[in-house]
């Protein structure tokens, strides 16, 4: 299988070797392989895939053979002389590759019982630098790998790792090997990518020159991010490097702005400053402690104090908060983080509400212990939510002892809520508590429309409510299944948004069975009257109280008057009779005693023209609720 570019592969047995062939692997500036007894390749360098890639075209794999690939077209002097420094365990150089530029020189290979494993490849360019001397400037690198404590890593012009040093272990806290296998990219805090690239983009355009790395967070071995400087060179056109120079070193010095560069540091304080957050952070193996001045603040006080620790911290806490808040540390230690809100006290002896929250960070090999994060005093919060709960409470209690019905619900019909008035209306006092879902509802009641017709269930005033239907004074029937009774409810409905931004939905409901009878018996009387009223042997006629609009008007005086119920219906009262609109308000608008009749005399004419003096008086009723005129008329035509 094809291995991916960079990273050797190690399938098998892997073969025990000493730290001086690690060592020569290492090499920055050599291509070079180790090479087994049949001459098969075990492990190569960067730089030796490179060389060997140009020379015959492929990529250079575990297991393949340098006789066949290499020195394809001088097979058998090249075993040769391969067999001679196998058995002789002796140096050859000078071994060029047939058609090319390069050479080749071969060294044994010994395993840490002296015993030999196979033999070293080197592959040389007649362009690079004698490699019997080093030149000066990889003296000067090799002087700066072995007395830099900083970690050196030197990256392809891909940005792949192809030389660590043996210093970055005590940086990052990956040994060499691991830290060839990194994506250092994906090892950068998110916002740091960006500069980073600009940096390297910077290296790249100017070779040779060392360039400021961009400070960085980078995740070390520990798991969590530490802060690193590093200064970048453009070595790519060197043969003796070939590739771009990172020397890295670990920021010790406080600083709550990771990652930024300096001209940024006085925009993040201010902006801390302003949204009143105070971060910290305690070494919980020193004690010391790392604070802004809103962090102190936040405790009461004006100055800073010179010390700050976790048992400070504690003490701080108000006595009832604070074995839940050592709780909250302690769970932290497997948690990794807390987040919590607590009363303080101050030095004044003044309650205050804080809400902290941060990480816990342990390392066995830095030998750290740290409590760090953030602090916000929500006093002022928490009070107007205590205001907020007290002006809740009163407006329950004022809900609770009103004489009309509340019930609450989600939009998912789960009933949040039934006021007192509502417990009683619907019979459930036996109740523990009232039905928590509508569905239970069925199980009590059966609901019909006032005709006495059956309501469907999706027509019920919550599912109206729900599916978005107008509930606006709806009037059903309701039939309790177990106790036999039968009201009339009117229900009104809407929704808002709860304290979390949740839509939930209400129903006001009133009974009106009372009213509902008293005005079914208004009905039953009124149809009484009517029927007297038209088979009165007098002749009646009921108009309206405000314009004298005739309403009813019986046979008897259809007969005397001249025209049918039809014309006069929805018309003022004799006004088909010749007598002016003017005249009839006059007479109807005349005050009296609303008990007493008032009479008057008319000379009228009928449809036929027959004239007719009549005599008629007006008294007030009420007819469907509203405020009616009652007229009787006689005729007095031939009376002396």
């Amino acid at each position: 299988m094809k291995r991916s570019r960079g990273t050797p592969t190690n399938t098998g047995k892997e073969t025990e070797i000493n730290e001086s062939i690690k060592a020569t692997m290492s090499n920055p500036y050599h291509g070079v392989a180790l090479i087994d007894k049949d001459y098969s390749i075990q492990k190569f360098n960067p730089h030796f895939e490179s060389y060997f890639s140009q020379i015959t075209g492929i990529a250079p794999r575990r297991g393949l053979s340098v006789i066949n690939s290499l020195f394809a077209k001088n097979k058998e002097a090249t075993s040769s002389l391969f067999e001679q420094a196998l058995s002789e365990q002796d140096e050859i150089s000078g071994i060029s590759i047939k058609d090319t530029h390069y050479s080749i020189r071969l060294e044994p290979a010994l395993d840490r019982k002296g015993n030999l494993i196979g033999a070293f490849l080197y592959l040389i360019s007649e362009n690079d630098a004698s490699d019997s001397e080093p030149t000066k400037v990889q003296m000067n690198f090799q002087a700066l790998l072995e007395t830099s404590g900083d970690a050196v890593i030197v990256f392809s012009p891909e940005g792949k790792p192809i030389y660590v040093s043996p210093s970055v272990e005590n940086i990052l806290g990956y040994t060499p090997e691991e830290t060839m296998l990194l994506d250092i990219y994906s090892s950068l805090h998110p916002d740091d990518v960006p500069g980073n690239q600009k940096v390297m983009e910077k290296a790249i355009l100017n070779p040779g020159i060392p360039i400021k790395g961009h400070r960085s967070r980078i995740i070390h071995k520990d798991g969590s991010y530490h802060l690193y400087d590093s200064t970048v060179v453009n070595l790519l056109n060197d043969p003796s490097i070939g590739g771009i120079v990172d020397n890295i070193k670990e920021v010790t010095e406080p600083t709550p702005f990771g990652g930024l560069d300096a001209k940024f540091t006085n925009l993040y304080l201010n902006a801390i400053e302003d949204s009143k957050i105070g971060v910290w952070e305690i070494d919980l193996i020193s004690g010391k402690s790392v604070r802004n001045r809103i962090h102190d603040q936040s405790f009461g006080y004006s100055e800073e104090l010179a010390q700050w620790d976790l048992p400070t911290l504690l003490q701080h806490i108000h006595v009832k908060d604070r074995l839940a808040a050592k709780e909250v540390f302690e769970a932290a230690k497997t948690d990794g983080s807390f987040d919590f809100e607590a009363r303080v006290i101050w030095p004044d002896q003044s309650v205050h509400w804080l809400a902290l929250k941060g990480t816990y960070v342990k390392s066995s090999e830095t030998r750290t212990e740290k409590l760090s994060g953030s602090v916000i005093d929500i006093t002022l919060r928490r009070n107007n939510f205590q205001a907020l709960l007290n002006s809740e409470s009163r407006l329950k209690s004022i809900i609770d002892n009103i004489s009309e019905g509340l019930v609450i619900a989600n939009k998912g019909g789960r009933l949040l809520y039934w006021n007192a008035a509502a417990i009683k209306m619907h019979d459930f006092m036996s109740l523990q508590s009232p039905p928590q879902n509508f569905t239970e509802l069925l199980k009590y009641f059966r609901v019909e429309q006032l005709n006495g017709k059956y309501l469907p269930v999706s027509k019920w005033p919550l599912p109206r409510l729900l599916n978005n239907e107008n509930v606006d004074g709806l009037e059903v029937r309701v039939r309790s299944i177990k106790n036999r009774w039968a009201k009339i409810f009117r229900y009104n409905g809407g929704s808002f948004a709860d304290r979390e931004g949740n839509l939930v939905y209400f129903l006001t409901i009133s009974d009106r069975t009372e009213l509902s009878n008293i005005k079914k018996h208004l009905r039953d009387s009124e149809e009484r009257f009517l029927d007297a009223f038209h088979a009165s042997p007098v002749a009646l006629c009921i108009t309206s109280n405000k314009d004298a609009i005739c309403l009813e008007i019986n046979k008897n005086a259809e007969e005397l008057l001249g025209y049918s119920y039809e014309e006069y219906t929805g018309k003022p009262i004799l006004t088909l009779n010749g007598v002016p609109l003017a005249e009839i308000k006059k007479i109807f608008s005349r005050k009296g005693e609303p008990s007493k009749s008032r009479e008057s005399k008319l000379s009228i004419s009928t449809k036929r023209g027959q004239k007719r003096l009549i005599l008629f008086s007006v008294e007030q009723v009420m007819l469907n609720g509203e405020e009616c005129r009652l007229t009787v008329f006689v005729d007095i035509t031939n009376s002396k």
